[in-house]
């Protein structure tokens, strides 16, 4: 999700039963960001948000309302009889629906670009998603371990189709909803966009393997990396998409996950992020010894394109991107009159108040938080500045070691360089960040 570009994120209740609602019905703000915090809101099953995907509006949210429906819609006695017996719940496309079976079947009347996304109504549900053909060929895949809520999209003929959901293991899935979108196909249309995670059997066969650091230039097909890290290690992972083409105009935006393998060779996440620098993903993470996967994917099965995927300690790679519009324009003069702060310190800021200055003494980890002491929720923006020019070294609407949708209060842990950094403290819809605790760590 764009850097500067808001987007809501926070859950209404979940209703008791289950609810269908027609895809052209969208009552939450347009506005957007990203990252892990983001994700979970956009991607969750109650997270309040219209998406517009493939020309169709997807309500990615569930009814607060009255239940004045439940299960799916009714479906057409000619599509019923185009589905196998396995599947015998249909569910009506472009639209949502809470808890269906699993099996369900889905046709299409016409050659269709059709999107099938998954999302586990409770926060942390790992899910896997298999689109199939009636006598059982599998068109796509996607599950959770990338971090992402799986989302498949193909060009298909008319036709039944049957949507398998399930846990990742393949036994039955823990609650959750399924929602489709339908483009007309043309007959040069052949997208096909899904992720099956690779296990730890494929690290260094089918997925590069690379020991204690990475830099590897790959594409959408393959976008994920095995790392051995051979000693403790406070790391730092990210994509560098090469995409001629912004989110905006249609380019892919990126997300970035790491997982750790489990005992059967499943990769399991640990942390996943977006927009760190624009519209690319960085995370830090601190990792014991062990092989690890760094992936990437792209929100709403666009075309991830050309990427850079890099990981290794944290100082080793150190990054910088453009400012943010929300303080576009700063430069170091703003720190002649700007409250300052030192490694160590807690200060309280009264009132209105954007910036607050850091003289780090040395290239080290350090820890910045801000604590909201209103009900405003809080952006922080690192800036360095070089030969005179503002550049970013750190971003966050969230705190990395908070998973709670609601959570207001950011922070950033990373290796930050030495001299006079600019901490801007703004919010997420880009008001005046006004009364909140700020406080600056040094780790181990």
């Amino acid at each position: 999700m764009g850097v500067n570009d808001r987007r809501a994120r926070y859950a209404p209740p979940m209703p008791e039963s289950a609810h269908t609602m027609p895809s052209d019905h969208h009552d939450a703000p347009a506005s957007h960001s990203g990252n892990a915090r983001t994700s979970y809101a956009i991607l969750a099953a109650a997270a309040a948000l219209a998406v517009t995907l493939g020309g169709s509006f997807l309500l990615w949210r569930l009814v607060s309302g009255d239940d004045t429906g439940t299960g799916s819609p009714a479906a057409s006695a000619s599509d019923a009889a185009a589905c196998p017996a396995v599947a015998s719940e249909v569910l009506e496309l472009d639209g949502q629906v809470v808890e269906p079976d699993s099996p369900f079947c889905l046709v299409v009347t016409e050659r269709t670009e059709l999107t099938v996304g998954a999302a586990a109504l409770e926060e942390g549900d790992d899910l896997a998603l298999s689109l199939e053909t009636t006598d059982g060929g599998i068109l796509a895949q996607a599950d959770t371990s990338l971090g992402a809520d799986p989302t498949v999209t193909v060009v298909v003929e008319p036709g039944a189709y049957v949507g398998y959901v399930t846990a990742l293991d393949g036994t039955d899935a823990p609650p959750f909803l399924v929602y489709t979108s339908t483009l007309e196909a043309s007959d040069s249309d052949t997208t096909t966009t899904a992720v099956v995670t690779p296990t730890l059997a494929d690290c260094g066969a089918d997925v590069p393997l690379f020991t204690d650091e990475a830099t590897l230039e790959t594409d959408g097909d393959s976008p994920y990396l095995c790392l051995e890290v051979t000693e403790p290690t406070f790391l730092v992972a990210g994509a560098e998409s090469h995409a001629e083409l912004t989110p905006d105009e249609g380019g892919p935006d990126l997300t970035l996950a790491i997982s750790a393998f489990d005992d059967d060779g499943v990769a399991q996440v640990l942390r996943s992020n977006d927009d760190v620098f624009g519209y690319d993903p960085e995370i830090t993470i601190d990792l014991e010894p062990g092989t690890y996967l760094v992936s990437a994917s792209s929100w709403f099965g666009t075309e991830s394109g050309d990427m850079t995927l890099y990981a290794g300690p944290a100082g080793s790679i150190m990054r910088t991107g453009d400012v943010s519009t929300a303080i576009d324009g700063v430069t170091e003069a703003a720190c002649d009159s700007a409250t300052s702060i030192d490694v160590g310190d807690a200060i309280t800021v009264e009132g209105e108040q954007e910036y607050v200055c850091l003289d780090n003494p040395t290239k080290q980890r350090l820890r910045i938080e801000a604590a909201t002491l209103a009900d405003q929720d809080l952006v922080l923006e690192v800036v360095q500045f070089v030969d005179g020019e503002a550049v970013r070294v750190g971003w966050s609407d969230t705190d990395p070691d908070d998973d709670t949708l609601t959570s207001t209060d950011p922070a950033i842990d990373r290796v930050l360089p030495e001299g006079t950094l600019l901490i801007a403290v703004t919010t997420f819809f880009d008001d005046d960040a006004a009364d909140y605790d700020l406080r600056v760590v040094a780790e181990d």
